[in-house]
């Protein structure tokens, strides 16, 4: 990287002349490519313990489907709730069957993602307790009293034991996760970080349909994590939440500035111009990110990074990790989504071109 450059609205660029290594060949015109159909579709069974404590969730599957219509290379990017749900959203993924996709007719290997809900769309009331700790956390973080700040979220964010048994503190369903997170936002507001502030958003509004949330608390939020994912530049999941908006209708008012932003983060996706973005696995295996750009190589790693992934719409491609070689992903295959897989703690910058 040879050169630094500011645009509007505050994306960072650089310029890497280093040879591309392909993870996809041959370019195939888009038209000729139909994804993947739902033809039996199992539904999940709604784990017992789960049910009789009136416990609630969600989770997002990535996956490929194969030729024969089944899905493999399973992979949970996102769930709320107890991890009884994921195995159980798994388990009727794998009973599930596909057309598969098609590339002239051809049937062919392709990425897929499904989401599995475990509760109803509509509300399942707060608690009472609930809702007067999630008042009282919030006037603490309004007050910048800290210490009563954490002493409250600790409380909402209580786990139950292993023997399930009736609990007072903690989230209980969807919709009291949903807040929760609206306070740890709050929090990491005042306290924390863009990223801190992401993640918190990310949870509060994965689940959080417009029917679950009162709709000025809907917009806000989704304004917010537009915002934070512009600034973070993950410009694909920010054109996502621009798409969600514009789906509800909310105006033109909250609409004209994000889709100026979002024309120009689209001229960006097409020309030349290069971004990069910093990675931590944190405690974590693997890292995710949504692809904007068609190039991508990775700098400054401290670490073990041991195979990268990539869940595209078109194809499903996997290869060790290289530092030196700069990767190119066929424009037919997108979007993909990339898993980095490796050593907990490793850092790195990912540069798309």
């Amino acid at each position: 990287m040879v050169a630094f450059a500011t645009l509007a609205y505050g994306f960072e660029t650089t310029t890497n002349d280093a040879p591309a290594t392909e993870l996809a060949s041959d370019a195939v015109p888009l038209a000729r490519y139909s994804p993947p159909q739902v033809v039996s579709r199992a539904v999940p069974e709604y784990p017992r313990n789960a049910l009789r404590k009136k416990r609630q969730g969600w989770v997002q599957l990535h996956f490929m489907v194969d030729t024969s219509g089944r899905a493999y290379e399973i992979a949970v990017t996102d769930s709320v709730g107890d991890s009884v749900f994921q195995k159980a959203a798994v388990d009727a993924l794998q009973e599930s069957t596909f057309d598969p996709a098609r590339l002239d007719g051809v049937p062919i290997d392709a990425g897929h993602s499904m989401n599995f809900n475990f509760g109803s769309r509509r509300n399942a009331p707060a608690r009472f307790w609930f809702a007067r700790t999630y008042k009282s956390a919030m006037k603490a973080i309004e007050a910048g009293d800290r210490g009563e700040a954490d002493r409250l979220l600790g409380q909402l964010n209580a786990v139950s034991d292993r023997n399930w048994s009736i609990r007072t503190l903690g989230v209980l369903n969807l919709f009291e996760d949903a807040y929760f997170h609206v306070a740890k936002y709050a929090y990491y507001a005042k306290w924390g970080n863009q990223r801190q502030q992401l993640n918190a958003l990310d949870r509060a509004v994965r689940h959080a349909t417009a029917e679950r949330l009162p709709r000025p608390l809907f917009v806000s939020l989704h304004r917010v994590r537009f915002d934070l994912l512009v600034q973070t530049q993950d410009y694909q999941r920010a054109i996502a939440t621009f798409e969600t908006l514009a789906e509800h209708s909310v105006g033109e008012a909250v609409l004209t500035p994000m889709r100026e932003t979002v024309v120009e983060l689209e001229t960006l996706r097409l020309d030349d111009r290069a971004y990069s973005v910093s990675g931590d696995f944190g405690d974590r295996f693997s890292w995710t990110f949504s692809l904007f750009k068609d190039e991508f190589s990775f700098a400054n790693v401290i670490g073990r990074i041991e195979e990268i992934k990539l869940r595209c719409a078109g194809k499903y491609l996997f290869r060790r990790f290289d530092s030196d070689i700069q990767y190119e992903v066929n424009k037919d295959y997108h979007p993909c989504h990339l898993e980095i897989i490796g050593d907990p703690g490793t850092t790195f910058t990912l540069t798309q071109f």
